[in-house]
């Protein structure tokens, strides 16, 4: 298993519960898409699961259950351990946290000087294989502010792959995209699973991207964690809220 949450119940306060009681597996190989309406939890979650927010279970009910990272209760290790953890996944935030001062190539060199002993060398032919990957040869000299938005959430994407992850988490990789560069996006994560067979775990608001990725959506209503099923199945919903976060989907795709 790769990352887990059991009985999940978190809010900021005892009367605001984001996660009520939600439960989810993702094992290797594995695409998840997590979908469900704006602000309602599903980035906070995946910030949960990968121990950038860990909260301290309390008495109230707003913090319960467990979550683990390979295997282990990031609830209940040392810090340095959960960041141990967290190297063995990539992460691209949906503002891409690219580093403003440092150009492409530097912002993927980022992690592999930190936490490896590759010589410089080695470090530049990793970046610059993930910039090819993720079609920006020729960008590799400029800075955030001199790309566009597609362009820095493929960088973002390369420095998140630039480690060998095992597990992906995108947070809504293609919003703020047209169309066409959505596609492309979304051809890119495709590739990498073919590259690194890496496991993914994306939030998005573009449920059709199932269909794409052969993952299977999983819809975050009220707290809780529905079954995860295919795109064709929440077309034939028999809940009126799923078929219309379907609905919706469609519309901003083909609308």
């Amino acid at each position: 298993m790769l990352t887990e949450a059991v009985g999940l119940r978190f809010g900021y306060t005892e009367e605001e519960r984001i996660l009520d009681g939600l439960d989810l597996e993702v094992r290797r190989g594995d695409v998840r898409i997590l979908g469900g309406e704006s602000g309602k939890g599903k980035s906070t979650l995946l910030r949960l699961l990968i121990g950038l927010e860990k909260p301290i279970p309390d008495i109230t009910g707003s913090v319960a259950g467990q979550v683990f990272l390979f295997g282990e209760d990031i609830w209940d290790v040392p810090g340095v351990r959960v960041r141990e953890l967290r190297r063995r996944t990539g992460y691209v935030f949906q503002n891409n946290a690219l580093l403003s001062n440092m150009s492409v190539l530097e912002n993927i060199s980022v992690p592999l000087s930190y936490h490896t002993d590759l010589p410089d060398e080695e470090i530049v032919r990793t970046s610059r294989r993930w910039i090819d990957n993720l079609l920006l040869t020729g960008h590799e000299d400029k800075r955030p502010a001199h790309l566009s938005l597609g362009m820095q959430r493929r960088a973002a994407m390369a420095r998140a792959m630039a480690m060998s992850p095992e597990l992906l988490f995108l947070d809504e990789p293609t919003a703020g995209l047209d169309a066409k560069n959505s596609e492309i996006m979304l051809s890119l994560i495709g590739n990498l699973r073919a590259l690194s067979n890496v496991a993914i775990l994306m939030v998005t608001h573009d449920l059709g991207s199932a269909r794409f990725l052969g993952g299977r959506i999983h819809l975050l209503l009220d707290g809780k964690l529905r079954p995860a099923r295919t795109y064709q199945d929440l077309l034939q919903s028999p809940d009126p809220r799923e078929r219309e976060l379907v609905h919706d989907d469609q519309e901003t795709r083909f609308g």
